[in-house]
């Protein structure tokens, strides 16, 4: 019912990153609830040992409708079969509601040693944020690893990112004017933007990606746009997964009459509906590049 709420909004209000916080939210109270569930009534004893926090994604408060979920469990220590169960217990209802949940369970020294040697593990716990939980075990992986990893790391990040970037678009055929693009992987698409908010959290340490008008790194139009970008490639993509009913992020020929009626696109004299929303689509990702 709420997704179905979240698809009414994004109808009557056009905002792409509306809509994705709003799923994230909804996920969030879904979490606060087997969480509290699990830890107040079948497992009591646990109380106060383990963290659930967003990583991914969910980690920036953002969610498409058929986006995975993906979860870092943080425990004081070892695992132990109470923090299995507890654990396990609150996949299970996730899974048995449909979900597709990616997962890990470290403790904060885990994650550290494997940010040291692993960007991807890097970049998910540069993106995390606390759902429920032991909100201690978070701020001490927050702390530790901006000291011990971000602060020598900020060069040796960015390269990393930058080549990650260039094979992904060779892959998707290093143009940004494809006839079908993805709008999450191709060039001037979402992961686009998450690559230049990434190097920039990274390289300057900050938290909100407005930190970096006051630091001078944008100015204020370029933050705009960059939020304008963002706002409108959420808006396909939510509307793709709303249509297909699944998690496509190829905006094929068959979609892009679906997608362009679903944002508000008309005809206009010379120009059918979805060639104007085309025309947009390809002049957002020109801004993104």
């Amino acid at each position: 019912e709420g997704r179905e709420k979240a698809r009414g909004i994004l109808n009557e209000d056009g905002s792409g990153m509306g809509c994705a916080r709003r799923i994230s939210w909804l996920q969030d109270q879904i979490l606060f609830q087997a969480f509290d569930f699990a830890t107040r009534y079948m497992f009591p004893a646990s109380a106060g040992t383990i963290c659930v926090t967003a990583v991914g994604g969910y980690g920036r408060a953002t969610l498409a409708p058929g986006s995975d979920i993906d979860l870092l469990f943080l425990l004081p220590g070892k695992q132990t079969a109470l923090s299995q169960k507890v654990i396990e217990f609150i996949l299970y209802i996730l899974w048995d509601m449909g979900q597709k949940v990616g997962h890990a369970t470290r403790t904060v020294e885990e994650c550290i040693k494997l940010s040291k040697t692993d960007i991807t593990i890097r970049t998910a716990i540069l993106e995390t944020r606390y759902i429920c939980g032991n909100v201690t075990l978070e701020h001490e992986l927050e702390a530790r690893f901006d000291n011990e990893i971000v602060r020598l790391t900020g060069p040796e990040f960015v390269a990393a990112k930058l080549a990650e970037r260039d094979d992904r678009h060779l892959k998707s055929g290093n143009t940004r004017y494809l006839v079908e693009p993805n709008v999450k992987e191709g060039k001037g698409g979402i992961r686009d933007l998450h690559t230049l908010y990434w190097i920039a959290k990274y390289f300057y340490r900050v938290r909100d990606t407005a930190d970096l008008v006051r630091l001078g790194v944008l100015s204020k139009s370029e933050y705009a746009q960059f939020q304008k970008a963002e706002d409108f490639l959420w808006a396909v993509r939510c509307h793709m997964h709303f249509i297909t009913g699944k998690p496509e992020d190829r905006l094929s020929f068959d979609l892009q009459p679906e997608v362009a009626s679903a944002l508000g696109y008309q005809s206009r004299p010379g120009l059918s509906a979805v060639e104007r929303f085309m025309k947009h689509y390809f002049l957002i990702a020109k801004d993104t590049g």
